[in-house]
C-alpha cells in the first residue's frame, strides 16, 4: 500500500491540471470505489468546475473544485493518479476520469480496495479536519509517541508504529527504516521503551517522514541509498551499518527486515 511519501508524489502528478476546467468527468460503473457515493451526483457537481488546490494527510489526498466541491481519495492498495494526453481511451481499471482541454486526469485502481469521497461546502470536510495530526506538521508533538506507548505496552513497537491514528502515513518499510535507526529492536514491546529510547525514536520518526518527502514525495523513485529500503527485500544482502545478514520474519501480521547487531 502506498506510504506517506508515495501519496504525495502521486498526487503532485495531477498538478498541470491546477487552475484549468473541468470539460468532462467519467465515472466506471462497475468500481467499488464509489461505494460511499452516487456517481451521478459526482459527475454533475463537478463537470465544468475549475481544479483549484490539492492536499495530502498520511496515505490521504483531498481536491478541491470551484463550486465548494472537495473529492477526497485514498489510494488502497493499487491505486494510483495519472496523466494523459486529451485524446486518452478510457481503460478497464480506470475509475475517474476528468477531462481538460489539454489533458486527461485518472484515478485508476484494479483491485478497487481504493476510496473515493464527494464532499460540498465551503469548509474542509469533517472527514478530513477530523484526521490524526500529521507527522510532517509542527504540532507533532513527542506526546503523540508517550501516549501511544502508554496505551498500547503490550503490543510490538513495529506493529504500533503501523497504527494510523498515531503515525498517519506511517507504512511497512519506512517504519521498518524508524526503528532500525533508532537501533530499537521491532518486538519489543511498548511497554518496555525506555525514556532515552523513546526520545531516539521520535526523533528518528520525524527524520524518516521529512525524508521520505524530500525525496519519494518530490521525486518518485526511491529515498536515499544509504537508507535500508534498499536492502530490505533482497535476499543475502547485509546491514549497510554493519555488513551483518539482516533477519526478515513476522511481526504484528507485517514482514518485517531489522539488523540483529543494530537493533539488540
Amino acid at each position: 500500500m502506498p506510504e506517506l511519501a508515495e501519496v504525495a508524489y502521486s498526487c503532485r502528478l495531477w498538478d498541470p491540471g491546477l487552475g484549468k476546467r473541468i470539460n468532462q468527468v467519467i465515472t466506471n460503473p462497475t468500481s467499488r470505489v464509489f461505494r460511499d457515493n452516487n456517481r451521478d451526483i459526482i459527475e454533475k457537481n463537478l463537470m465544468g468546475a475549475n481544479f483549484s488546490s490539492s492536499f495530502t494527510h498520511g496515505k490521504q489526498m483531498l481536491f478541491s473544485f470551484s463550486g465548494n466541491c472537495w473529492i477526497g481519495i485514498h489510494l488502497g492498495m493499487t491505486g494510483s493518479l495519472a496523466i494523459e494526453s486529451n485524446e486518452y481511451s478510457p481503460q478497464k481499471h480506470d475509475a475517474l476520469i476528468f477531462r481538460q482541454s489539454s489533458q486527461t486526469l485518472i484515478f485508476r485502481d484494479p483491485r478497487q480496495f481504493g476510496r473515493l469521497r464527494l464532499h460540498s461546502g465551503k469548509i474542509l470536510p469533517d472527514w478530513w479536519r477530523n484526521l490524526p495530526t500529521s507527522m510532517l506538521a509542527e504540532n507533532f508533538h513527542s506526546e503523540i509517541l508517550t501516549n501511544a506507548l502508554a496505551r498500547h505496552t503490550r503490543r510490538p513497537i513495529k506493529a504500533l508504529l503501523l497504527d494510523q491514528r498515531y503515525f498517519p502515513g506511517m507504512g511497512n518499510w519506512m517504519a521498518d527504516e524508524v526503528l532500525w535507526r533508532a537501533k530499537i529492536n521491532p518486538s519489543n514491546l511498548g511497554g518496555t521503551i525506555k525514556k532515552t529510547v523513546e526520545k531516539r525514536l521520535f526523533k528518528q520518526i520525524k527524520f524518516v517522514a521529512h525524508g521520505a518527502i524530500e525525496s519519494v514525495g518530490k521525486h518518485g523513485g526511491d529515498p536515499p541509498k544509504s537508507w535500508l529500503f534498499h536492502f530490505r527485500w533482497k535476499d543475502g544482502l547485509k546491514c549497510p551499518k554493519t555488513k551483518s545478514k539482516l533477519i526478515r520474519e513476522q511481526i504484528g501480521g507485517r514482514t518485517t527486515c531489522w539488523c540483529p547487531v543494530v537493533q539488540k
